[in-house]
């Protein structure tokens, strides 16, 4: 936890390989961030579950509808 790593990715394609790309760096967590994290998102995932059901439901009205009309 903490550590820091560095990426870089280059495409492969039918001719061969392409240049590197620039160096990333990332951060892994450190102990205690993640519960911080998942408590920040905790509306968004909430609010994007709502949505969901609520297209599932306007849905199986709609085929409802569609069905017995």
């Amino acid at each position: 936890p903490g550590k820091i790593y560095a990426f870089q990715v280059r495409a492969r394609t039918a001719v061969g390989y392409g240049p590197y790309s620039g160096k990333m760096y990332f951060q892994a967590l450190v102990e205690g961030e993640r519960s911080e994290m998942v408590q920040d998102r905790l509306p968004l995932i909430v609010g994007s579950a709502l949505g969901g059901l609520a297209f599932l439901v306007i849905a199986a009205i709609a085929i409802l509808a569609i069905i017995f009309k």
